[in-house]
């Protein structure tokens, strides 16, 4: 019996794989039946490019005078960040799927594949978007250019990817170089309309600063005019060295709003990059979808296992049809009963 066992074993997978080696004919056939359709289809498909930029940005520390002016500035409610560059990637990223960004990239303009037309048409019409009205037909290319677009955070090294798919390579890169020169275009706004904030605050706090100055100064001058020798007494010294702090620090305050109004000045007007491009988009050579050998593969696995469905199932109809199993024919006998009326109102149903 112990010999026996593994036989009977091999035995029963031999008789699981006979039906299906038998009727191979059939599996090939259909499995050439799902693959030829999804071939055909897949050859009709539109090619999709994907193109892909990573960037970064400028990251610079606050110094001392700019800790001290937007010290300045929080005490009296305001905030204040003079430098105007910090940026973290998720913010740039946030930035970028916002709607004004969006918005600004369907209005912009690029040239159509092919096209000498160096002017270009804006992207609600190379892609052919619609609406009822404008402002309708513009949300509608906002939600398509939403969908089309994939951006990407690396936390440890702080680089952003923006991805952009569309049916020619080269305005997917276009379309991805584009939202990177908003964004920096954004951030630069960003950074001058807080310097301009920075310089307004500096402005109206330097000359009252400047009077204190001058009133504490006078006020120094004279008491050392009426008290030549001060020194001698306790009470003396002690006033002549409050009034020394005095000076020391409307001198500290002035001195600070005098430095960063005119840091102010120029970071108001200036005009650097805060981005740093690592990789422009350039157009891809290689389509992203339709993957044509992925997708005859599996629609071929797919018809495999639909013939093997169908031929075991068959097999095991055979089998039970066969066994004379008491419960099996209660059930055909119910099953004929149901279609049998089913079957009657079809056939008063057809003409003739």
């Amino acid at each position: 019996m112990t010999d026996g066992a593994p036989a009977a074993r091999q035995l029963s997978v031999f008789m699981l794989l006979t039906p299906a080696v038998r009727q191979w004919r059939l599996v090939a056939l259909v499995a050439f039946a799902f693959a030829l359709p999804t071939a055909v289809v897949s050859m009709l498909l539109p090619p999709v490019f994907l193109a892909s930029t990573t960037f970064t940005g400028q990251y610079r520390s606050q110094g001392t005078g700019t800790a001290g002016l937007a010290g300045l500035a929080g005490r009296l409610g305001i905030s204040i960040d003079p430098g105007g560059a910090n940026m973290s990637p998720d913010f740039m990223a946030s930035v970028l799927q916002s709607r004004e960004i969006l918005k600004s990239t369907m209005e912009s303009r690029f040239r159509p594949t092919g096209s000498d037309d160096t002017t270009g048409s804006e992207l609600l019409d190379l892609w052919e978007t619609e609406g009822p009205t404008p402002e309708r037909r513009l949300s509608n290319g906002i939600r398509t250019l939403r969908g089309r677009i994939s951006v990407r955070v690396s936390i440890p090294t702080g680089i952003v990817t923006l991805s952009v798919k569309d049916r020619s390579p080269r305005l997917a890169a276009d379309i991805a170089n584009r939202m990177v020169e908003l964004l920096n275009e954004f951030n630069l706004q960003r950074r001058q309309s807080q310097s301009r904030e920075g310089r307004r605050f500096a402005e109206e706090r330097l000359r009252p600063a400047e009077a204190e100055l001058r009133e504490a100064e006078t006020a120094h001058l004279r008491f050392l005019q009426s008290n030549r020798q001060f020194a001698t007494s306790p009470l003396l010294a002690f006033e002549g060295n409050r009034l020394e702090r005095v000076v020391q620090l409307k001198q500290e305050i002035y001195n600070t709003l005098s430095r960063e109004f005119e840091e102010a000045r120029i970071a108001e007007v200036r005009d650097t990059p805060l981005l740093t491009v690592i990789d422009p988009a350039v157009a891809p050579d290689k389509r992203l979808s339709p993957r044509r050998r992925k997708m005859v593969m599996l629609a071929g696995v797919l018809g495999v296992l639909v013939a093997l469905g169908g031929i075991y199932a068959r097999q095991y109809l055979h089998y039970l049809n066969a066994s004379g199993r008491p419960d099996y024919d209660a059930l055909r006998v119910s099953a004929l009963g149901a279609w049998q009326p089913v079957a009657a109102r079809l056939r008063r149903r057809r003409p003739g």
